[in-house]
């Protein structure tokens, strides 16, 4: 079966024409799914007003003047998006996605709030329709979401790109951006210097020669505007000539190194020299205090807040069977230091018995505990307990030993104390911060993730710090409650 690049070869230049409208349609579709989201703020917050309020309004279908102008003015989030290249944004980690439209909010909400005080009377604010705002602030996350969403199932996300080199580290580029469709870099086929690999393929891909100046080279270079290079480790001196090379607009280079930070990494030019600006938040003095000052005040709101819950997840456990309430486990704090970690009880009393007996005489289910430090099916998990799980409650508890310093809301999971023996350059990554309730292996997969891409994923938590990392994983472990994802 022809991918897209060879059909784009064999169709010439019609087919060419349609693809690059093609490529404008996702920017269109998301400018125009946040302008409905715009809209459809201002009509809810018009709505409410006109339900919760005693003087007489009219809604609906028939809205007021003063909502119609400020529906016309917070126009400027889709639009402030639009120039701070979020659309279609291919290429855009989460985590700067969110930054981005976490600033545009910011923005809007501070200006629309001035103008609206200085300049209109605070007509709106009067009004209430300044609610929109907060409305605005909700459905920007979805329309976001939902647009990208959308452009993926219908196969329109993304821009072929060519990947060039076939050794380790251009497969993984491919396996990556498979696993990753949201970044909207489509490989479509390998270039290659070495001639025994040409008309082959290799992760499913075709591989070409590298050359210039043919028919097929003029196609690829209209059909594919992004070229990702895999920078050899024994060919660096390289670099320039193959970049100069290589005849698309736009270039990535993907050098083989390992265990350097991305997201607070920035390229600096040192008067005409590369250099790479690494920032390490948790070495500032005030970045660790204040997230320590979020944890205690969150932990102990959250406490509040869920009491009544955490009452009757207690009746839960103990009509369902029999043992203690609490489950306490040491885990890893640092050194040779733990601390006890609280859970609701989710398994049966005698679960390690169950456990030791049921790995002796299955070989199958010895090999998944092996790889995962945990069973799809766990037999020892009680009735009650896997509501609990799936819903991620049994954490709960765990919100007092955030309050008292054993943990954090958000970092690495809590290890036992034997787990990273074998890892210590890891466990001295990983010992900069306390674990955590939640973190970003929970929101990757959590239960289908080996126990090796669990730590790293841990690693690159730290070592990428970032407030706007926290919050992508607290906005992604909320959605993950919300659609009962649990372990």
């Amino acid at each position: 079966m022809l991918n897209d690049f060879q059909i784009s070869v064999k169709s010439g230049p019609n087919h060419r024409t349609k693809g690059q409208l093609r490529s404008l349609q996702p920017a269109l579709f998301q400018f125009f799914v946040d302008v409905a989201a715009v809209f459809l703020a201002v009509l809810i917050a018009h709505i409410g007003i006109g339900l919760f309020s005693s003087a007489p309004t009219t809604f609906l279908f028939n809205p007021t003047l003063h909502a119609q102008e400020l529906a016309v003015v917070l126009l400027i989030v889709p639009s402030m998006k639009a120039m701070v290249g979020l659309y279609p944004g291919y290429g855009m980690s989460p985590v700067e996605r969110l930054r981005r439209q976490f600033m545009i909010l910011i923005g809007t909400v501070v200006g629309v709030t001035v103008v609206d005080l200085e300049f209109n009377e605070a007509i709106w604010f009067s009004n209430g329709l300044l609610l929109s705002l907060l409305v605005l602030a909700v459905l920007i996350w979805i329309s976001d979401a939902l647009g990208r969403a959308i452009l993926m199932r219908l196969r329109l996300w993304g821009r072929p790109c060519v990947i060039v080199g076939t050794g380790k580290a251009g497969i993984d580029i491919v396996r990556r951006l498979g696993q990753n469709e949201h970044l909207g870099y489509n490989p479509v086929l390998f270039i290659d210097e070495n001639p025994n690999l040409w008309g082959t393929t290799v992760e499913g891909l075709p591989v070409v020669a590298p050359t210039v100046g043919t028919s097929t080279d003029e196609r690829l270079v209209r059909y594919a505007s992004v070229g990702i290079l895999a920078v050899p480790r024994d060919q660096p001196e390289r670099l320039n000539e193959m970049i100069g090379n290589l005849p698309f607009s736009t270039i990535l280079v993907v050098p083989e190194w390992t265990g350097v930070q991305t997201v607070n990494t920035r390229i600096r030019d040192l008067s005409g020299m590369f250099s790479l600006e690494v920032r390490r938040p948790l070495g500032a003095s005030v970045t660790p205090l204040v997230k320590r000052l979020f944890d205690i005040v969150t932990s102990a709101l959250l406490l509040v807040l869920v009491t009544p819950l955490l009452l009757l997840i207690a009746i839960g456990i103990k009509l369902d069977s029999k043992g203690p309430l609490l489950f306490r486990q040491a885990r890893w704090a640092g050194g040779s230091r733990s601390f006890p970690a609280l859970k609701f009880r989710t398994m049966h009393a005698d679960a390690e018995l169950r456990l030791k007996e049921l790995l002796a005489t299955d070989p199958v289910l010895r090999r998944e505990y092996e790889m995962y430090h945990k069973l799809t099916h766990d037999p020892r998990v009680t009735r009650f307990g896997r509501i609990l799980r799936r819903l991620s409650f049994d954490e709960l508890p765990q919100l007092w030993n955030v309050l008292i310093g054993d943990m954090s809301l958000i970092g690495p999971r809590p290890y036992m104390p034997h787990e990273l023996i074998k890892y210590p350059h890891q466990q001295e990554v990983l010992a900069r911060v306390r674990p955590g309730i939640t973190g970003l292996w929970q929101v990757s997969g959590r239960h289908r993730t080996t126990f090796e891409r669990r730590i790293e994923l841990d690693v690159y938590y730290v070592e990428n710090y970032s407030i706007w990392l926290d919050l992508h994983v607290l906005m992604r472990t909320v959605w993950i409650v919300v659609k009962a994802d649990g372990a």
